[in-house]
């Protein structure tokens, strides 16, 4: 597709994109900022929206700038131009995690992703239901693996006993984090209940089956 004008709708669009990324018990732990000069977008860690106590090395705030970043450049693209991205452009600014600076007009849509992609941000919402346990389908598997590859990353799939040791750990983790009050108490106070996900009688609809 040729590129659109990069005006006021467009650049709310890509910024509401970038929005939609999921985040730690939805902190949104980002700020974007128009670089008029560079035609660039900055997006800037916001820590006073961090949890303090579930995330006090700030992993989850840097993994969930990293999907609001992948969001923005997936809109970039969709809107017919090639994004560049420099990861924390300015050293002496720690809180500037990223720079995403649109360039020339692509003459089709991206082909590093998917062009279903961009539609697929629309679509994306939290669910609280447990994993049913089956396994992913190969083509699943696969087309994880691709993307991820797309991305530099190697990604790796667990055999039966890694699968075993790591819900071990989790559940380890779970019965750890349970009996910290501070990171309950801060947890419970970012989960809201879905109303489609509990049944008449107020129970979730899993603890029904």
């Amino acid at each position: 597709m040729l590129s659109v004008p990069l005006d006021a709708e467009t650049l709310e669009t890509c910024i509401a994109a970038a929005m939609a990324a999921p985040s730690f018990f939805n902190t949104q732990p980002w700020r974007f900022r128009l670089d008029a000069e560079n035609v660039a977008f900055q997006v800037r860690a916001a820590p006073e929206r961090s949890l303090r106590h579930a995330d006090p090395a700030g992993r989850a705030l840097h993994l969930s700038v990293g999907a609001s970043v992948f969001n923005l450049r997936v809109a970039v693209s969709h809107f017919g131009w090639s994004p560049v991205l420099r990861l924390l452009p300015r050293p002496e600014n720690p809180r500037l995690l990223a720079a995403a600076r649109r360039t020339g007009a692509l003459r089709r849509p991206t082909t590093k992703h998917r062009a279903d992609l961009y539609s697929a941000i629309w679509r994306r919402h939290s669910s609280r239901f447990p994993f049913t346990g089956q396994p992913l389908p190969p083509q699943a598997r696969a087309e994880l693996a691709e993307a991820a590859q797309a991305e530099g990353a190697s990604p790796a799939f667990p055999e039966a006993a890694d699968t075993v040791r790591l819900l071990r750990v989790t559940a380890e983790a779970e019965q750890r984090n349970r009996l910290d009050a501070d990171r309950g108490t801060e947890s419970r106070g970012r989960v809201h209940r879905d109303p489609d996900d509990v049944t008449d009688a107020g129970l979730p609809r899993w603890a029904s089956a």
